[in-house]
Parts: C-alpha cells; sequence; structure tokens
C-alpha cells in the first residue's frame, strides 16, 4: 500500500505539481481513504519527501541500466539523453520550482542527488569514454562534470530555453551532441557520427 501511494502521488506530481495535489485527491485515485493514507505518512510534507526519494531512486535505477546496456560511453551517454527526455516529457516544469520553494527537505534531496550521485554517473562515463578511447585522455573530469550538471540544469530552466520558443528534444539534441564532440577523440567523434540523427530519438 505504501508503495502503491507513492507510485500515484508521483504521478499526480509530474501531472499537475505539487501545490495543488491534497492528502484527499492522493486517497481518491488510490481508491482509500484519506485516513488510510495518514496511517503511511504523518503529512503531506513527509510524503512528498518521500516521493522524491522514490522518483531519484528510479532515475538512478535507469541511469545503472543505461550504464549496463550500452556498448561503450557513447551508447551509454545517448541512452540515459533518451532516458531523461523522456522522463522531463511526463513531467509538469513547475514540480522542481514547487519542491524548491514549498518542501525544503524534498529539494535538499534533489540537489544531493544531483551533487553527489548525478556528478558520479557524469564521472563514470567520463572515465569509461577515457579508457575506451572515445574521450580525450588530457580532460579536466571535474570540470567537464560541472559543465554537464551546468547543461543539464539549464535544460531544466524554463527562463533559458523557454518552451514557446525551444522544442525540448531540440535542445537537449544540441546539447548532447555539443558536449561530446567537445570531450571526444576522433574515434569518438566518428562513432558519433553513426548515432545521429536516429540514435538521439524523440
Amino acid at each position: 500500500m505504501r508503495d502503491r501511494i507513492l507510485e500515484t502521488t508521483l504521478r499526480l506530481c509530474k501531472t499537475f505539481g505539487v501545490k495543488s495535489i491534497t492528502m484527499q485527491d492522493i486517497a481518491r485515485e488510490c481508491g482509500i481513504s484519506k485516513k488510510t493514507v495518514y496511517e503511511h505518512f504523518s503529512d503531506k510534507n513527509e510524503l512528498i519527501d518521500e516521493v522524491t526519494g522514490y522518483m531519484t531512486d528510479t532515475y538512478r535505477d535507469r541511469l545503472a541500466e543505461c550504464h549496463d546496456a550500452g556498448k561503450n560511453a557513447i551508447d551509454e551517454l545517448v541512452m540515459s539523453i533518451n532516458h531523461t527526455e523522456h522522463m522531463a516529457r511526463s513531467t509538469n516544469p513547475v514540480l522542481l520550482f514547487e519542491l524548491e520553494k514549498y518542501h525544503p527537505s524534498a529539494w535538499k534531496r534533489v540537489q544531493h542527488f544531483k551533487q553527489e550521485e548525478m556528478a558520479a554517473t557524469v564521472l563514470g562515463n567520463l572515465e569509461r569514454g577515457i579508457a575506451e578511447g572515445l574521450y580525450r585522455p588530457n580532460l579536466r573530469t571535474d570540470i567537464m562534470v560541472h559543465l554537464r550538471l551546468l547543461q543539464m540544469d539549464s535544460l531544466f530552466n524554463p527562463m533559458h530555453f523557454p518552451a514557446a520558443q525551444f522544442e525540448l528534444h531540440d535542445v537537449m539534441y544540441q546539447l548532447t551532441v555539443h558536449y561530446i564532440n567537445g570531450i571526444a577523440t576522433p574515434e569518438g567523434q566518428a562513432l558519433l557520427e553513426t548515432y545521429l540523427p536516429s540514435a538521439i530519438t524523440a
């Protein structure tokens, strides 16, 4: 039941944002009483905090799958970008804004995930690409990790890429191609050409 409540809450929050969702809405969508929701979560803040952890855990699992399934570092990166785009398309852009504004504990979990786990994922991909001869060996990986996280932050910031002016897929495609070409060896750039434009799909 707890997982069912978390999954339902995440789906509602991704659709409508956080602020407008009530405990009664969640109970109704689950087909249970509000009392049952409160048996598992003391209040909305606790529920949103747990949902945020559920969301980041799910994303971490998908990135791990991309790493395991990727034939090489570029393949892994392309797969992870496709998954990230799918996630972004299914999420109301106000979600992160409302977490930051109304649920500081949950937002802290998002920030920790980005600064620790996402950074480790990016670093692992860079080290893999260097070992495979696809990325340049003289990269300052600490700088490249920071740059990639800034790119992803910018992607999800509607002030940087307003939806009325930029299509999400185009922005993600351009940022990814720019990033890979900047770090790739000639061998890596040649491999990237075999993925474009079909591999990074809408």
